[in-house]
């Protein structure tokens, strides 16, 4: 697919500025650990401020690994630490291009990581890139409509169970089934979505395992709820959906700033569903502020676009105000 004009800008910028940063002749351990430091100070960053404010840097920051995997000379065991962490800044670089509402960039970006997962033949790797896929898709189908996403959706979580088939990780397992929950609801077979939110709680309730991947961190009961929210909305329980997000953003000591305001985001709208206008507004000003100045995820602004559909409709001149607002700013990062 082709990639759009502001898309293009955030991929010409990065790979200008890795341009001009040079290449070690031969690639050491050092090397491969300021990736990794870099990867993890880019993660944390996201979990506060979204992935607008850091897609370029991640760009820059892959696109210089990608020459120093291309270019420079290292051992074989260098080379597969360097291999596994370039795909982990592709896997992460598309991720913020898909926070940051660049959903062109996002495929493009995983598609590329995709290729470098294959070669560095990490299985736990492999189900971070499919399952972040499928939650784009996933996301793609909510706002468009198109069953056809959701069902690649599913396929993508299903090659990610695959890689996960020999997995000890319950918090891995539990996240794959989480991303076939919403994939099914979304196809409308409340069955298998019934099945796989309870395969993810009956994996989560086993003890913790030292092979936990860092990145499911976040998955704890209150984020299955979440994601039973998201699937009860999709099978047009608005209101048992809204009771499922208050529950949720309840437990404020689980959520990192950017996915508290993604939450609160799809109360609002799912307030929208039930005929609750005014607690949507109420939910979705609390959030207004944030998105442009403190919090650049144009994901989490979308969510609210059927909270400003209704608001034009009433009249609501101050959130409407507000969310154009906060667009503009959101662009212009």
């Amino acid at each position: 697919m082709g990639v759009g004009r502001r898309e293009f800008s955030f991929l010409t910028a990065g790979l200008a500025a890795a341009a001009v940063l040079p290449i070690p002749d031969r690639v050491g351990r050092a090397h491969v650990r300021y990736l990794q430091a870099v990867l993890a100070r880019l993660r944390t960053q996201d979990d506060t401020v979204g992935g607008g404010a850091v897609l370029s840097q991640a760009l820059r920051h892959l696109a210089h690994a990608r020459r120093m995997l291309d270019e420079s000379d290292y051992s074989a065991t260098i080379g597969r630490e360097l291999l596994v962490v370039t795909a982990d800044l592709g896997i992460e670089s598309a991720w913020f291009a898909h926070d940051a509402d660049q959903q062109t960039l996002a495929r493009q970006l995983y598609g590329e990581a995709a290729l470098l997962a294959d070669s560095a033949g990490d299985s736990t790797q492999r189900v971070q890139l499919y399952t972040n896929m499928a939650q784009q898709y996933s996301y793609l189908a909510r706002h468009t409509g198109r069953r056809g996403l959701a069902r690649q959706a599913l396929q993508f979580a299903g090659r990610a169970e695959d890689a996960a088939r020999h997995e000890p990780s319950p918090a891995l397992h539990a996240f794959v089934s989480l991303r076939q929950a919403v994939a099914h609801a979304q196809l409308g077979d409340e069955v298998a979505f019934r099945s796989a939110i309870t395969t993810a709680r009956r994996e989560l309730d086993r003890d913790p395992h030292e092979t936990d991947p860092p990145w499911t961190r976040t998955v704890s009961h209150s984020e299955i709820t979440a994601f039973e929210a998201i699937g009860k909305e999709e099978l047009g329980a608005h209101t048992q959906a809204v009771r499922r997000w208050q529950a949720v953003l309840d437990d404020t000591t689980l959520w990192a700033p950017r996915d508290q305001a993604n939450y609160r985001a799809l109360l609002a709208g799912a307030l929208v569903q039930t005929g609750d206008l005014d607690q949507a507004i109420h939910h979705g000003l609390l959030i207004l502020p944030e998105l442009g100045t403190t919090l650049t995820s144009s994901r989490v602004l979308q969510r609210l676009q059927p909270v400003r559909d209704a608001a034009s409709v009433a009249a609501a001149a101050e959130f409407c105000e507000r969310f154009d607002a906060a667009a503009v700013a959101l662009r212009a990062t």
